[in-house]
């Protein structure tokens, strides 16, 4: 694979898996808490499943970032399946590591470091509190 795709790959891999977070865990009928949406929307976007990353997100933004993905994802799981797998390896081996969370009047940001294979990106998550339940809003880069 030629490093400019590998790069590629590996932005949009780590694009998908922005939103790992802590608290996954929870009891049947229980809302979730900023963390918790962030890491099954995570949890869904490293299986391909979609429809469940979807229902996570509020903004035509997001939607434009899982729409982007979602055909990356089908495109390389049809194309190149050596591209594929090793795309889906590096997802299943990063790690998130929270730098903290600020809640205020319906919002909250999630700030988070993502390291796979030596790399690593800070990234905020922001959510928005719908009708008793967290939303994510954006994802963006830190710096």
């Amino acid at each position: 694979m030629k490093r400019g795709r590998f790069m590629a790959l590996t932005g949009a891999a780590l694009l998908a898996a922005s939103a790992m977070f802590v608290f996954s865990c929870r009891s049947q009928g229980e809302k979730l808490g900023p963390e918790g949406v962030v890491t099954e929307f995570v949890s869904a976007m490293k299986s391909g499943d979609f429809d469940k990353a979807y229902s996570l997100c509020d903004s035509s933004s997001m939607h434009s970032h899982l729409d982007a993905y979602a055909q990356m994802w089908q495109k390389m799981s049809q194309k190149d399946s050596a591209s594929f797998s090793a795309m889906t390896e590096i997802l299943a081996g990063t790690e998130v590591h929270f730098k903290g969370v600020t809640e205020g009047d319906g919002t909250c940001v999630v700030e988070y470091a993502l390291e796979m294979e030596g790399s690593g990106k800070n990234c905020s998550a922001t959510l928005r509190l719908e009708e008793g339940e967290w939303k994510l809003v954006e994802i963006t880069d830190r710096h």
